[in-house]
């Protein structure tokens, strides 16, 4: 059973509007849409470095986050740790079949952890690959 909330309504909606800019989109274009902070994966492991890399480099790199909280972790001290949240997520296709449509889509999330000013770990996940944490 789903809970109607003003939220839920308002994710269908947003829902509703994004599906709606995809219909209207060129086929071309349509297989390439994506929102989102971070793109270059592979500098992820060169530029977020433990202990080196500054909360100002990060957001150089990254961008404004799309989100941030903090946490505690036993074996760290139970010292809280900020964290910035970063979300990219892609249209990898649509097509329409017998009045459906279908729609492919890729979900990449990235966390990062910090200690202080300085990074102290990320986790990174897709939902098309594998996932890092360091």
């Amino acid at each position: 059973m789903i809970k109607h909330t003003r939220r839920n309504r308002a994710t269908v909606i947003a829902s509703a509007i994004t599906l709606a800019a995809v219909l209207m989109l060129p086929p071309a274009l349509a297989q390439s849409a994506s929102s989102g902070a971070f793109r270059n994966l592979a500098a992820i492991e060169t530029t977020l470095l433990r202990g080196v890399t500054t909360k100002a480099e990060v957001r150089t790199q990254l961008g404004i986050p799309n989100g941030s909280g903090a946490a505690r972790f036993a074996h760290a001290g139970n010292d809280e740790r900020e964290i910035w949240y970063y979300e990219d997520v892609a249209l990898t296709g649509a097509k329409s079949e017998a009045q459906v449509l279908k729609v492919d889509m890729r979900q990449q999330i990235l966390l990062v952890i910090f200690k202080g000013e300085l990074v102290d770990g990320y986790l990174w996940t897709s939902n098309s690959g594998t996932g890092t944490a360091r």
